[in-house]
Order: C-alpha cells, then structure tokens, then sequence
C-alpha cells in the first residue's frame, strides 16, 4: 500500500469514529419514526414517468427512481458517477463533466449517432448536445432531487420514438422541498471535499413563500475536482468534473390550490477553462480553450381540474441552448477552427392531459399529449487569420423541426390485470445550414422529410399480492439526426437515403414485493427482466467512399437485469445484476458498445437512536472483449475486477445538532486500478469523499 493509501485510511478512519462517536450524545428517536424501513426501498418508490403514479414493482418495463437521499449519498462528480449503480446503465467515452455519455443495454458511445437512442429530460425538456471528442449532457448533480431512469424503448411514447435504449429523466429542486409547516424562509449550505483530485464543492440554496401562493427558489453551486489519480498513482488528464450552476424556480399557485399552478425555472451550468482537446480518449494533449455553457428556461402550467376526472392538464414551453465556445485551438486549427462555436438552441413546447374514466368494471387512465421541437445547429469556425466556414465536414450545420402526437391507455381490469397500450406519432424535417453540400456538385442539397410510427403493448399481472407478473412488446422507430444526413467526407457524399432505424423489443419479467417479512416494518423487493431487442436500418459510419452514413443489416440486443433489496429498521442490503449481448444478426460479430457483465452490492447497517448510517459497497464487472468489426477477432479484453467502497451518514433529528448532515464516502479502499469497459480512460484509485450540510 503507497503512502498516499496509508494516509487516506487513517483520515478516513479517524471520519469514520468522529462520526460514531459525535453521535453518542444525541437523544433516542421515537421507535414508530424509524419503524418503517420500506421507504429505503427503491423499487417501492412512486415512478412518475410511465403513466399512472405507481411503484417501480409495479411497472411493467425496468425502472430505478433515485430520490434526493440517493443523491446526496452518492456525492457524485458526474452523472455517469451517478448512475454507475444502476442495473444496465453504463458510463461510455470520457470521465470528464464534458467528455461522458450513456450506454443504457449496450447502446450508446458518446458518439452522435449514438447519442440519440439516449434521451435524456430535464423538467420534461428534451436535451442534446454533439461536438466532436466531448461528451452529450453538461450538468451538475447539485441541481437534482430526483432521477428516474427507464430502460428499453417502451418509454419512447411518452419521451420520443429515438429512445431505443431508453430514457433518463431529471427533476430540479423546489421551494417545497425545504420549506416545513409555516417556514417562509429556509437556507441550506453544503460544502464538499474529494481527496483524490483535492477538490472542493460550495452549494447554497434559499427557499423563500414571499406571499401565501407564491414559493420562489434559488440554488447556487460551485464544483471544482480537478483530475484525479488512477489505482497506480498516475494522474488521468482529462478527469476533471468543475463548473458553475445555478438554478431559479418559483411557482405560483392560483386561489390557493396546490393541483393549480403556473412555474417558471432559468437553469445554468458554465465552466471556462484550458483543457486537452479531446475530453473522451484523450488522444492527443494538445489544448484548448473552451467555455461551455448549457441554459434552460421554462414556463410551465398545472392543472388537475380538481373535481373533473376527464383534465388533468400540464403544459410548457422552453428554450433551451447547450453551447461551447472555443479559443487558442492548438489541435488541427485548419480543419476545426482556430476558434470555433458549438451550439444548439432549442424551443419546445409540450401539453399533455391525463383523463380517469371507467368504462363498466374497466378503469382507464388515459394519457394524450402533443410536443413540437425545433432546433438550431449552428458551427462557425474561425480561422488564425479570421476567414469563416459554416460548419464542417464532419458536422453539418442546419435546423430539424419537429411534430410528435402520442396516446397511452392504462387499462385496469379488475384488480389482477393491467394493459398499457400506447402509441406515438412523429414527423421531422431536417433542413441543411450554410456550408453544407453534395461532394462533386454545387448548392445547398434538398431538405429530408421523414415520419415515424411506435406503437406498444405492455401487460401486468397479479398473480398474488406479491408476485407480478410482466411482459411488453414495442415497435419503435429512430428517426435519423442532422449529423448523420448531412455529415460527409473528403471522398464521401452526404445520406439523404437514410430510413428510420426500427427496433422490435420483447420484454418478460416478475416481481416479487413482500412487507413485514420477518419483523414489523421491513421489506423485500425482487425484480427481474429478460429483454430482446432487434435493430433493422440500423446507421452506422462507413469508410467506404460512398455516403458517409449508411443503413446495415440488422442488429440484436439481449440481456437481463435483476434488482433486489431488502430493508428494516436496523440492516439494509440491495443488489444490481446486469448481462447484455449485442452483435450484427448477418455477421453475428459482437459490437464493441457492449458492456462487461456486472454486479453492485451495498450492505448496511442503520443506528437510528444516533442517526448513523454505515455502509459498504461493492462494484464487481466481468472481464469484457472488444471485436474487429470486419474479421470478429478479438482486438482488446478489459479485464475483470472488484471494487470495495465504505460509506457513513450522521443525521440527527433532534437534539441541538438537528438538521446537520454529514456524509463520507470511502471509495476504491484498496486503490484498485481498473478500466470500466466503456471507458476510455482508467477509474479514480482510492478517494475519500467527505460532505456536510445545514438547512437552517
């Protein structure tokens, strides 16, 4: 063990008795407070984005809700820091806060045509973002109370008929969060520190009800990890996760009715700084300066029409823009700009009704919603001398309009069975910017108008109170994006043949939920999925000198997934298994976006006269193989390992430390060196995380 090592363990160690020890004196909790330990219990947390409010056990597609707890506990850098728990999620590219992306069940690669089988939300505004050797999605977890993540294309009704591999949705914080009772006013101050990179984390937010109806929310943050250390003690540049945000909500809520409200939030994440160019692989160390800035502004309205079952209505509309600017380019300033511009502006408007209805014995939850999109691509790049060019070879500029419509019927059958049928209806057009052309002839080519049908079928079935019974078919078309039409090469022509991707997914699955298993107040939670996804059109990159985008044989995703979890009041324990297979069905050559088979444990132990929480965490991946695509011989393994991680929380309810929170996470205890299979780039070596909290 290095020095370092040793030093972490003693700090850590000493945390770990501090927190122990500082909790002695604080007075017993009620026994009925801590009683029951089902609310520790994710699959038993309320989904929210898959129709009717219901538990996750009781969905009939693979669902994981983190709540604000979840959050907090993790004292993530990034999202795929974030979500690296969770069962068939994966991180893909770089480790960076600009250089991440997700794979969700062997899709996805941080690359653009990629990109968009992920659709990732926030406060029900579609995000998107494609720069060449960066990452999709620029945020800061601080921002969050809550992510629901659902796998496999059935979410694509609701959230786009381009979730092939599924949908991630985040949800800001609110006023009502922090305000209890009759508070006015509340304010909380978080501070964080991570060893390894030696970085810090500042965080204040206010909560403020100036009048009766009216609650208003300000949250600030400040990150600044720098690049850490690998488990052999080298610095991994880029691994940096530093930005700035800041988020303002209010909501106003009409003749005091709290289902009646019109909101508004502005939300922003910036950072400004040198950087290596290539933030994914890191390639080259050549840098750059760039600054990122991602904004979102919303107007939102509620309204259940309490007393009418046939409205429920919510409406937005948003503008959103994810831009980065780029200076001093020391990589290639010929072919990408001295200095250059990234962006992409969107304005999106959704509205969307939920009617309750019944029909004889049969009860309906009907959902109807209509979306419009339209977004701006847009690239200049500037030369040393300041000549301009519009966009590049490799990332067209242009605009893409879209219209979707889209029904789902959650049919209630008596108490045993439920049918979720639904269906989705988009058409895009996709019009080329300024610079773009057809290799060997002159103008700007033809707009693309194309047109996307996904329907879906889901079933549950009570087999008993306990155990569900699940199954779902979908059909769901991937319309392609601007990148992948208008993209060409110095030899390769632009893909205005390109057809929609289309994706037959099959799913099967039980549940098994138990309360008061072997004492008052606990739980069990089992969930397994089977799934099987066939890809036909599916568009990949040539090397050929024909277009530069092409449609490919078909392609198969399988796999599983398995969550299980048990809580009471004393002792906690969850496990998160995942296996995929992917490969091209006429070569049956195994793609390389496949992630190792993988398996999270977390144990725990709850004292809850003190408020403390110990815990240790396990993160175990099978040894994994990249493939040539052409011969299918293996051209690289990652190998197999297991990470050990310990974890503490100290939250007293009463006494005069109440409301304090103090957190640490003691991750890579061993200082393990190890390569997740989707990243380019090695994990952090031993790290010791330490946060505390006040809401006052």
């Amino acid at each position: 063990m290095s020095l370092k090592s040793y030093r972490l363990s003693a700090v850590s160690a000493l945390a770990l008795n501090a927190l122990i020890l500082s909790a002695a004196p604080v007075l017993a909790q009620e026994a009925d407070k801590a009683a029951d330990a089902t609310t520790q219990l994710s699959l038993g947390r309320i989904v929210v984005s898959a129709g009717k409010e219901k538990v996750a056990t009781d969905t009939p597609q693979s669902v994981t809700v983190l709540d604000q707890e979840d959050l907090e506990n993790a004292q993530a850098g990034t999202v795929g820091e974030l979500l690296e728990g969770v069962a068939g999620v994966d991180s893909a590219g770089g480790v960076s806060s600009l250089g991440q992306g997700l794979n969700i069940r062997g899709m996805g690669t941080a690359l653009s045509e990629s990109d968009s089988r992920v659709v990732f939300t926030v406060d029900g505004v579609t995000k998107f973002f494609e720069g060449y050797r960066m990452g999709s999605l620029f945020t800061d977890t601080e921002l969050y109370k809550r992510v629901e993540v659902l796998r496999g294309p059935s979410s694509s009704t609701v959230y786009g008929s381009g979730a092939l591999a599924g949908t991630v949705n985040f949800t800001t914080k609110d006023a009502s969060d922090f305000l209890r009772g009759d508070d006015r006013f509340a304010v909380r101050l978080k501070g964080g520190y991570d060893s390894n990179s030696e970085g810090t984390l500042l965080s204040a937010t206010l909560a403020a009800k100036p009048l009766p109806n009216l609650d208003v929310l300000l949250v600030a943050n400040k990150r600044d990890f720098g690049n850490y250390t690998d488990g052999n003690g080298k610095i991994v540049n880029p691994s940096q996760a530093a930005g700035e945000s800041v988020l303002l909500k209010s909501r106003y809520y009409i003749g005091g009715d709290r289902k009646h409200s019109v909101w508004a939030s502005a939300q922003k994440w910036s950072d400004d700084s040198w950087q290596i160019y290539d933030q994914q692989a890191a390639f080259t160390t050549s840098q750059v300066r760039r600054k990122t800035d991602d904004t979102n502004y919303v107007i939102g309205y509620d309204n259940a029409f309490e007393g009418n079952d046939w409205l429920d209505l919510k409406a937005q509309i948003a503008f959103d823009e994810s831009k980065t600017d780029q200076r001093d380019n020391q990589f290639s300033p010929t072919a990408l700009g001295y200095t250059s511009q990234y962006s992409y502006k969107t304005v999106q408007a959704k509205v969307e009704n939920v009617s309750t209805f019944t029909t004889g014995p049969v009860e309906h939850f009907l959902t109807v919603g209509m979306q419009t999109y339209h977004q701006e691509r847009r690239n200049p790049r500037y030369s040393a001398t300041g000549s301009l060019t519009n966009g590049a070879t490799t990332h067209p500029e242009g605009d893409m309009n879209r219209v979707s419509l889209y029904v789902q019927d959650e049919v209630l059958i008596g108490d045993k069975l439920t049918l979720i049928p639904g269906i989705r209806y988009d058409k895009s057009k996709l019009k080329p910017g300024a610079g773009t052309y057809v290799v060997g002839t002159t103008g700007v080519p033809s707009s693309v108008e194309l047109d996307a049908t996904s329907p879906k079928l889901a079933v549950l079935y009570a087999l008993t109170e306990q155990v569900k019974l699940f199954g779902s078919l979908s059909h769901t078309e991937r319309l392609p994006v601007l990148d992948e039409i208008y993209t060409r090469g110095a030899a390769q022509t632009i893909s205005l043949n390109l057809k929609p991707e289309e994706s037959e997914n099959r799913e099967v699955g039980a549940s098994y939920s138990k309360r008061g298993l072997f004492s008052k107040g606990d739980g069990l939670n089992l969930k397994l999925t089977v799934f099987q996804n066939d890809i036909k059109n599916l568009v990949t990159r040539t090397s050929t000198t024909a277009s530069a985008y092409t449609n490919v044989g078909e392609a198969r995703y399988e796999g599983a997934e398995l969550e299980a979890e048990y809580a009471s009041r004393r002792i906690f324990g969850r496990a998160a298994w995942s296996t995929v297979n992917g490969y091209n069905k006429l070569t049956h050559i195994a793609f390389n976006t496949i992630p190792a088979e993988q398996l999270n444990l977390t144990a725990g132990w709850v004292f809850p006269e003190q408020g403390v929480t110990l815990g240790w965490k396990g993160d175990i991946a099978d040894k994994q193989y990249s493939y040539n695509a052409t011969t299918g011989v293996v051209s690289a393994t990652s190998k197999s390992y297991t990470v050990h991680n310990l974890f503490a929380t100290y939250r007293p309810l009463s006494g005069p430390l109440a409301g304090i929170e103090a957190r640490l996470n003691w991750d890579n205890i061993f200082d393990t060196y190890y390569q997740p299979h989707l990243s380019y780039l090695p994990a952090a070596g031993q790290t010791v995380r330490l946060s505390l909290a006040r809401t006052f």
